[in-house]
């Protein structure tokens, strides 16, 4: 089964006047078409602002690596996007294609499921 986000006509419309880009366009960046930059940012924007879905999920593929010298959980979500906990500080870092893209310091439970969440949002969006 190939990858796509489902959203509704109305917000394939917000998507094109947001991106300043044709329907096709659209198309092909929520049906993975495309793996561009603006395509990435249309696929966020659609599964994070604008109640789009998925026909898979990755938090179920994720791959889930303690590293016993650094004393962290590394989650991998997909090829691009990582999760890095420390079991000493609670501190938490996403990181899409090596690059960091949000810190959390002394996170609890609920707040680690969340950014869970949020970093399975960023990993279907590319």
């Amino acid at each position: 089964m190939k990858k796509r986000i489902f959203v509704e006509e109305k917000a394939k419309a917000k998507l094109r006047e947001i991106f300043g880009c044709s329907n096709v366009q659209v198309w092909k960046a929520l049906t993975y078409e495309v793996n561009s930059q603006m395509a990435r940012r249309i696929r966020y924007v659609a599964l994070t602002q604008l109640g789009g879905t998925s026909n898979w999920d990755v938090l179920q593929q994720m791959e889930t690596t303690h590293n016993t010298v650094d004393n962290t959980i590394v989650q991998s979500l997909g090829e691009h996007v990582k999760i890095v906990a420390s079991k000493r500080t609670g501190d938490v870092d996403v990181y899409a294609d090596g690059e960091l893209k949000e810190s959390h310091v002394n996170v609890d439970v609920p707040t680690f499921m969340q950014i869970q969440k949020a970093a399975g949002q960023l990993a279907m969006s590319y």
